[in-house]
Order: C-alpha cells, then sequence, then structure tokens
C-alpha cells in the first residue's frame, strides 16, 4: 500500500502534468503568433472562437494553478520544515500575482498575444519553481511513511 507522502507526490506531479498541458493548450490555440502582434488584426471569425477559448483556458490555468498551491501548501503543514515551507509559499504567492497580471491585462484589452506572452513568462516561472522548490518538497514527501486510514 502507498504511503501518505507516495500519494502526496503523485498528485502533486499529476497536477503538474496539467498545468503543463495547459499551458501546451493556451499556445497552441493562436496560429497567429508571430505574424500579428494584436487579436484585433486577426480574421473576425477565427478572433471569436479563439479569444473565446484562450479565455477559457487561461481562467482553468489559473483555477488550476490556485488549487494546486494550496494543495502543496497542505501538505507541506505538518511534514516540511518551516524554512522550505515558508520560502516555498511565499513562491506561490509570486505566482498567484503573475496569474493576476495575465488576468488584468486580457481583461482590460483582450489581446490573446499578450496573454500568451504573460503564459510563457509563468512557464518559465513554473519550470524554475519545480526545480527550487517541488522537488525539495517531494524529497520531505516521500520521507513520510504513514499508511493512509480509509
Amino acid at each position: 500500500m502507498a504511503t501518505v507522502g507516495e500519494i502526496a507526490v503523485e498528485r502533486i506531479r499529476r497536477d503538474h502534468e496539467h498545468m503543463l498541458g495547459l499551458i501546451e493548450r493556451i499556445r497552441a490555440e493562436c496560429t497567429q503568433r508571430g505574424i500579428i502582434s494584436n487579436c484585433a488584426d486577426c480574421n473576425p471569425t477565427r478572433h471569436v472562437i479563439c479569444h473565446g477559448n484562450i479565455e477559457l483556458l487561461i481562467r482553468s490555468f489559473v483555477e488550476s494553478t490556485l488549487k494546486h498551491n494550496l494543495i502543496e501548501s497542505m501538505f507541506m503543514e505538518e511534514h516540511v520544515p518551516a524554512e522550505h515551507r515558508i520560502a516555498h509559499n511565499q513562491a506561490h504567492i509570486e505566482i498567484a500575482k503573475q496569474l493576476k497580471a495575465i488576468r488584468v491585462i486580457f481583461s482590460e484589452d483582450g489581446n490573446c498575444i499578450l496573454a500568451i506572452e504573460g503564459i510563457d513568462r509563468i512557464h518559465q516561472t513554473l519550470l524554475d519553481h519545480l526545480k527550487d522548490y517541488d522537488r525539495q518538497l517531494e524529497s520531505y514527501l516521500m520521507e513520510v511513511t504513514l499508511v493512509p486510514q480509509f
């Protein structure tokens, strides 16, 4: 039977895959990146469909990321040294600020290309976060040997 730590790590990894998959879906939605700099210059029919899809995907990405950060924070409460927990949660706050900036820019002008550029920046932030914080978190969690009681 899997330990609490193994279950937590599996959940974290599944969330990461989902979040990175959403980033790829957002990027793939706009076929005009690099050709135009503003969605207003796109074919109107394409713009309506693309804009709606990107808006939904960004909303899903933001919600998934914030939920994931909360879950990680809950896993850290009992099983991670305070120093790592504080730094890790501060990194989550920085990610939340970037997510908010994407949503604000997108809601103000609706330019999907700018929103995707924000997604590109947060993609790098997430990769750095996985390397700098989540690998260590996984190590701490794998030390938890409790078996869940269902």
